[in-house]
């Protein structure tokens, strides 16, 4: 379906049950990467929960926990779904979180907090998961380390991946070309890296262009060379996806990396590292490199740059990802355990 969602008439009738979607904060949280797969997966499930017997009730408002908890209350609502991952102490009821990266557990360097809040991060996620009726993880890497750290059986987590609802847009070859890193800047995403080797790129194109377009994230990152947008609307980010000469991704890790996924689905060509779980993604339908390979980093941009990588593999790789495909497999998997 390449991450399009058809209009659908549901089973409805008196029997139906009611999910309740923790919701909160997401309609703020325009250009992260978590809020932005949780709206369009929850779009997606809006449009195929009829046909699982269930309902949505959405509790999108600013509140703390405990009012949730006492709205849900209210409202007669016992089985939540958490499409952010990190369920709420305050909440009770049969639960299920949607997780998307367990990085703070592998490298707790990359997220700058002070122990005392992070001891109280990793916990309250941990005592989530654990009181989780299921658990849903956006790849198998994901849905490994939960198991690890958690040590759930492997029937306890169901792996999900992610759709994608970009395009189709037409491209046009953008001069001077340029290629692209999209997300959030923080350490982790490795592009001080991309940044240091810049000038080698730039001694083989000229003129060529680093384009970084994110907002801050965890840490310090300076980056010389990169020009830098902070805010854009959906709109303005498909337009930098399709005149890219490249969506480059060269984090030391993934839970996923659903840019590699959007960039896929247009036939932009993807240069992104081998971690994580993007060549779970990725597949062949990209260059996979190490993080550290200054040369293959090098050489695999300029020839994007000069318009020597073809993108169109993606398009038909992308075409085994949908937000239909991972919408059904949650309300089902749901409407199973209910």
């Amino acid at each position: 379906m390449n991450g399009k969602i058809s209009k659908r008439v549901g089973n409805q009738g008196n029997s139906m049950r009611i999910l309740g979607i923790d919701a909160r904060g997401l309609e703020s949280s325009s250009g992260a990467g978590i809020a932005h797969a949780a709206r369009e997966l929850i779009d997606a499930m809006r449009m195929y929960a009829g046909d699982y017997g269930i309902e949505l009730k959405l509790y999108r408002e600013r509140m703390s926990g405990l009012e949730l908890r006492l709205a849900l209350r209210r409202d007669g609502v016992n089985h939540v779904f958490v499409p952010a991952g990190s369920v709420s102490p305050f909440l009770r009821g049969v639960l299920y979180p949607w997780v998307h990266d367990v990085a703070i557990f592998w490298h707790p360097e990359w997220f700058p907090q002070s122990w005392v809040k992070r001891l109280f991060t990793t916990r309250m996620f941990l005592f989530g998961i654990k009181r989780a009726r299921h658990v849903f993880a956006v790849s198998h890497e994901t849905a490994r380390a939960i198991r690890e750290f958690v040590f759930l059986a492997e029937q306890d987590v169901t792996v999900t991946y992610q759709g994608a609802n970009v395009g189709p847009l037409q491209w046009d070859r953008v001069d001077p070309p340029y290629v692209l890193a999209l997300g959030s800047v923080e350490p982790r995403k490795n592009l001080v890296f991309i940044d240091t080797l810049w000038p080698r790129v730039l001694a083989r194109v000229p003129h060529a262009r680093l384009i970084v377009a994110g907002r801050e994230g965890w840490g310090d990152v300076q980056l010389k060379h990169a020009e830098r947008i902070l805010t854009f609307d959906d709109a303005r980010r498909d337009q930098l996806l399709i005149g890219a000469s490249a969506l480059i991704l060269p984090s030391l890790y993934e839970g996923f990396g659903r840019t590699v996924l959007e960039a896929m689905s247009l036939g932009v060509p993807v240069i992104a590292s081998d971690r994580g779980a993007i060549p779970e993604v990725v597949g062949k339908a990209g260059i996979l490199l190490s993080p550290a390979d200054i040369n293959g980093w090098v050489t695999a941009m300029t020839l994007a740059l000069k318009g020597e990588l073809d993108g169109s593999i993606g398009i038909e790789r992308s075409q085994l990802f949908s937000w239909e495909s991972t919408a059904r497999l949650i309300l089902a998997k749901i409407q199973k355990t209910w």
